[in-house]
């Protein structure tokens, strides 16, 4: 006799695979009569949801595992968004008997080969996907595999898969913030865009701006693309505040990005806020503790992290990519590198 899967669970209780998998786990977005519905399924079919205990009954059927390649050229283990994702991922696997295993490959190593290797020798159950590219070849080869995967980030890709990402209208509140203050040329230091998670954050950015630009006399944006880290934005926003039209205020796809900002305009003399504003994205421990306090957007590294592998789970039970698509929320943080321009 074949065993019961969550997929089945979800077929005889006319709901989603994510939603029996977040019933059967007790969320608390999930209404209480959904979560006795489903229950009353599972019993009925005799399924077992704890991937662990299943192990004990048939070590083949699940090694248990997720895995996690980290591209060591462009993630580094100081980035604090980073902790805390890996930290929530970890910890939300737990939940689920789940272990999460970390590779990292040397540079120089095919993109695709460290999942064709752990997948040949049956090392992981499923993918975490980060550092996504807009035009990512570990996407089409995990579909074609039928392979179990979700990725923060989601590229271009027609395929049908898993993915979490930054929701269109992040930037809205931020801009809007930055305008009412009186701010008119706002610059934007950007990640490097070919991730895609860098792409949707400047898309956000810019459709924010678009939508003030027919109500107001904003200049064009200057967009420099960065990098990740602090020093990447030292050296941009030199060049920015160097040059001609420098603006008035700063808007960072991150928080690293923002902090290299401040510690520029401190090099420079040039005062925060009053002589230029700065904004982050992400909300990091270090944007509360700098001097002055950073605005900036707040998206949880550790909601992240949680929702990349509530959408895998029931992907791992499925055995196949699935295609849901995530949205995470934000909100501004207004603290004290924002402010009035001086005109």
């Amino acid at each position: 006799m074949s065993r019961v899967t969550l997929k089945d669970v979800a077929r005889e209780a006319g709901l989603s695979v994510t939603q029996v998998s977040r019933a059967l786990n007790d969320h608390d977005d999930v209404a209480e009569s959904t979560k006795e519905h489903a229950r009353r399924v599972a019993a009925k079919l005799n399924y077992l949801p704890n991937l662990s205990a299943r192990r004990l009954q048939d070590p083949g059927v699940r090694t248990g595992t997720i895995g996690l390649v980290l591209p060591s050229e462009t993630l580094r283990f100081s980035d604090p968004f980073f902790g805390d994702l890996l930290s929530s991922m970890v910890a939300e696997a737990g939940r689920h008997g789940l272990q999460l295993q970390l590779s990292t490959p040397p540079i120089e190593t095919d993109l695709v080969a460290p999942y064709d290797t752990a997948i040949r020798q049956s090392r992981v159950d499923g993918f975490v996907l980060v550092r996504t590219l807009v035009d990512d070849p570990r996407i089409g080869f995990l579909v074609e595999r039928d392979f179990p995967f979700v990725s923060f980030g989601r590229p271009t890709a027609k395929q049908n898969f898993a993915s979490v990402e930054t929701a269109p209208d992040s930037f809205d509140e931020a801009i809007s913030h930055l305008v009412e203050l009186g701010h008119r040329r706002i610059a934007c230091l950007a990640e490097p865009p070919q991730f895609a998670i860098a792409d949707r954050r400047l898309a956000s950015f810019r459709a924010a701006i678009s939508r003030w630009d027919s109500m107001t006399d904003l200049d064009e944006p200057t967009v420099v693309v960065a990098g990740f880290h602090e020093d990447d934005g030292v050296v941009a926003t030199t060049k920015l505040m160097t040059g001609p039209d420098r603006p008035t205020a700063i808007v960072a796809l991150n928080d690293l990005l923002a902090l290299g900002a401040l510690r520029a305009a401190e090099q420079l003399s040039i005062s925060v806020p009053d002589d230029l504003s700065v904004m982050g994205f992400d909300d990091i421990s270090a944007a509360r503790l700098v001097t002055p306090a950073l605005t900036t957007i707040r998206q949880s590294a550790t909601t992240v992290g949680a929702t990349l592998i509530e959408e895998l789970v029931p992907l791992l039970e499925s055995g196949s990519p699935g295609g849901s698509e995530r949205f995470i929320e934000s909100s501004l943080v207004i603290r004290q590198t924002t402010g009035l321009p001086r005109i």
